[in-house]
């Protein structure tokens, strides 16, 4: 005990020891001489930082027309990249740590070494983003490899410096993910393990009892029943509430939250309350779109964001739309390798219907043996595509992948979902707040789209004049906070 209150001392602060081994109280030396070098090194890191960060920081807001990036202070990017990214490496590291057997048993014997390994790479890349290191091309033989290593090349002709405070933040953060993913994808045993995998399956266990009152609503109205026909009116205002509880779900991103996130309860009575923080209103425009009966036979692309309750209320939606608005193909887009913690891949998806399909609740069964339906008779598709995944925005796609440009030409609508998607849309440029929607997608125009965005970066256009000064005068993170939303259209 006099031992451990020497310690506190010595190491100027109090903490609690958990886990400790019983061979360093055996040797008391060795264990003060520990916990001195970790701290030390703590210290050495910190300097580092800081000394990095001093060079390359700039104390001013983001200019008007130039992308985000981390090198801007009084910018989100500088928090996000400084402060949360740690944070979810960190996390990342205790959730390998702790279910290491786990892995092991799944993946074999050879895990072992191979996770300490990537343990020690993710510890590694949490240095370099603390530290400001030059980004590093790509090695693993998947897919995008030559894609990622080709957008690096350029970048470095253009004289772009490429380090996560520096480089454009879009670039960087999707940088990052991908240097996740090229820790496993260089491993043998650990090839196809998604690190983020506990997570969203966690996520996906607390979101369940969430989406019950959906359910029931959807029930009672006979909302699925395409025996029942519904007034134009009532066919626009449920799909209107369903859009609402899609849109509101995307506040569940365990990114943004450092990988935990609290899971609203009630969400079906909660988003009629929430009307007046949506701040461009464009779901009436959507609706009738969606209902229109002149069209009988819509194709409608859906990108999607996040696991657990966002993707639940995305799959009512979509029920929604097969059952009463004349969709005869949805096609869910989802992204090929993990990403930003919680987004949605093909094994997330089955693993969502799975859950609900399995439920010993009788009306989850149900819903989820429609799904099920959806999917085997091809209705509902899922597709894979890689630009979902690099760090471009859309209006490159038409050049860089005019492939999946013309397959989204063919769409009668394509939702897209979350931050990130709308960021991707309008360039990650700080646009003049009311900077139409349609300028500031560029050349991104395939067809009719919407996205569905809580805001959650400082970036915003199509906003009416003088709203701007408005919300900034009453708070103070309106725009990262995820409490305000934007329901854009556009039309080619």
């Amino acid at each position: 005990m006099i031992l451990r209150q020497i310690v506190h001392v010595l190491m100027g602060r109090k903490f609690k020891i958990l886990n400790v081994k019983k061979n360093l109280w055996t040797d008391p030396f060795k264990y003060c001489n520990t916990l001195f070098h970790t701290n030390f090194n703590k210290l050495n890191s910190v300097e580092e930082t800081s000394e990095t960060l001093m060079n390359i920081v700039l104390d001013l807001p983001t200019p008007r027309n130039e992308k985000l990036s981390a090198k801007y202070k009084r910018s989100f990017a500088y928090p996000s990249m400084k402060d949360r990214v740690p944070v979810i490496l960190s996390k990342l590291v205790d959730l390998l740590y702790r279910e290491k057997q786990n892995i092991i048993n799944i993946y074999g014997e050879g895990a072992e070494e191979e996770l300490k390994t990537a343990i020690g790479e993710i510890s590694q890349l949490k240095n370099h983003v603390q530290t400001g290191k030059p980004f590093e091309k790509f090695s693993s033989s998947d897919p995008d490899t030559d894609i990622w290593n080709a957008d690096l090349e350029g970048f470095i002709k253009n004289g772009s410096k490429l380090n996560y405070y520096e480089a454009i933040w879009l670039f960087a953060e999707c940088y990052l993910y991908r240097k996740i993913r090229e820790i496993f994808a260089t491993k043998s045993c650990l090839n196809i393990l998604d690190p983020f995998f506990y997570q969203k399956s966690l996520l996906l266990t607390d979101s369940l009892p969430a989406i019950g009152p959906i359910m029931t609503h959807m029930e009672e109205e006979g909302l699925l029943d395409t025996s029942k026909s519904l007034s134009q009116k009532q066919l626009q205002e449920e799909l209107t509430m369903l859009l609402k509880c899609t849109l509101w779900a995307n506040r569940l991103d365990l990114s943004l939250a450092g990988g935990t996130v609290e899971v609203q309860s009630d969400l079906l009575h909660q988003v009629r309350n929430w009307d007046d923080n949506i701040l461009v209103n464009d779901l009436e425009r959507v609706s009738c779109l969606l209902v229109a009966v002149e069209n009988s036979s819509k194709i409608v692309d859906y990108v999607t964001d996040n696991s657990g309750l966002e993707i639940l209320c995305d799959l009512f939606l979509a029920d929604y739309l097969v059952s009463k608005c004349n969709v005869k193909q949805l096609n869910f887009r989802l992204k090929p390798i993990p990403w930003y913690v919680s987004d949605v891949m093909p094994k997330d998806f089955y693993q969502t219907v799975e859950a609900v399909r399995s439920s010993k609740n009788p009306i989850y069964r149900k819903f989820g043996e429609r799904w099920q339906k959806h999917i085997d008779e091809g209705i509902w598709k899922v597709k894979v595509d890689l630009y979902w995944c690099l760090g471009k925005p859309y209006s490159d796609m038409v050049d860089s992948d005019p492939q999946l440009y013309k397959e989204l030409s063919s769409s009668s609508l394509i939702i897209f979902k979350g931050d990130l998607n709308y960021r991707k849309l309008v360039q990650d440029i700080n646009w003049d707040p009311i900077t139409p929607f349609s300028e500031a997608i560029g050349k991104f125009h395939p067809a009719p789209l919407v996205t569905l965005r809580t805001c959650k970066a400082d970036v915003i256009c199509g906003l009416e004049k003088d709203l701007a000064e408005v919300m900034n005068a009453k708070y103070d993170d309106w725009l990262v906070s995820g409490n305000f939303a934007v329901v854009q259209f556009d039309s080619p």
